[in-house]
């Protein structure tokens, strides 16, 4: 009885810990990648890793953030399963500032006002000497970790193709 009482208790923490063994997984990726974490956010739910994109000459930094959607009861991932929100965002960095180009900020930050990105849709934002462009994936966090090098494979993948798409997005903005 002991026994059984042990391995539920574990399932349990094992289940309850899958979006940290997630940004522990994702921090890896990036690593690999080259793009080193440099900072940290976190709160009961929501976790944000800040990477720092060394030699990219568009990027400056990219910020992913993993939002868990659904409790970390048997019931609820029975029905619902490690439902979570994965943001990505990508940030260029201008040094300088003419006002020409802050009009066109402005401009861009009128234009999203009025839209309301739907999930997967990409925001940009212009803040000061910066441009960002934001998605914001739902997934499924048993897709990627405890997976073994399958689950590694698909998050590398899912990252570098969601990272390129949103590095074209802003291109245009980088200057010199």
């Amino acid at each position: 009885m002991l026994e059984l009482l042990t391995k539920f208790s574990h399932k349990a923490e094992i289940r309850e810990s899958k979006d940290e063994i997630m940004v522990g997984e994702i921090v890896r990726a990036m690593a690999r990648r080259g793009y080193p974490s440099i900072g940290y956010t976190v709160d009961a739910d929501l976790q944000r890793v800040k990477f720092k994109t060394v030699g990219d000459p568009v990027l400056a930094h990219v910020y992913v953030g993993l939002d868990r959607k659904t409790g970390g009861g048997a019931l609820s991932n029975a029905l619902l399963g490690a439902k979570a929100t994965l943001t990505i965002a990508v940030e260029v960095k201008n040094y300088v500032a003419d006002p020409d180009d802050l009009v066109a900020m402005y401009r861009t930050d009128f234009a999203n006002i009025f839209k309301t990105p739907v999930l997967g849709g990409v925001r940009l934002n212009h803040e000061l000497n910066s441009v960002f462009a934001t998605t914001t994936k739902l997934i499924e966090i048993g897709d990627y970790v405890m997976k073994g090098e399958e689950g590694v494979q698909r998050l590398t993948a899912l990252l570098n193709g969601t990272i390129q798409d949103l590095r074209e997005r802003v291109r245009p903005f980088k200057k010199g």
